[in-house]
């Protein structure tokens, strides 16, 4: 989906893997990368307070929402590469997720995030 959306909006989603390559062109030395490891458990034997404030962090990234107008959603889907059958059963696992979604949830979570950096080269 992530090539498809490039071909149609110009967005490229997988700038995360080419980064390095990117930074490595632009001069930089010593690139690494590394995928966090942060992973988010909404659990529910947690003080009160900090399972309310993760709760509204993962409905804030969009977790549990519902996903909206279903044909608009699909339509959305099957432009982005999906078919028309795999787009419908993804809204519906989506619209599905979204109903038994709420605070009373057990939840564990892991934000795929890759992060690269190198060292900047003086020029001196």
């Amino acid at each position: 989906m992530f090539e498809e959306d490039l071909k149609r909006t110009g967005k490229d989603s997988n700038i995360g893997m080419r980064l390095p390559i990117l930074m490595s062109q632009l001069g930089l030395k010593h690139v690494e990368c590394r995928i966090s490891d942060k992973i988010n458990f909404l659990d529910q034997n947690m003080d009160v307070a900090q399972k309310n404030k993760l709760y509204h962090s993962l409905e804030q990234e969009g977790i549990g929402q519902n996903p909206g107008d279903a044909e608009h959603n699909i339509s959305n889907l099957i432009a982005r590469g999906l078919s028309a059958d795999e787009a419908k059963r993804q809204y519906e696992a989506e619209l599905a997720f979204s109903s038994v979604f709420n605070p009373d949830s057990w939840l564990m979570y892991a934000p795929n995030m890759k992060i690269s950096f190198g060292t900047v080269m003086s020029l001196e």
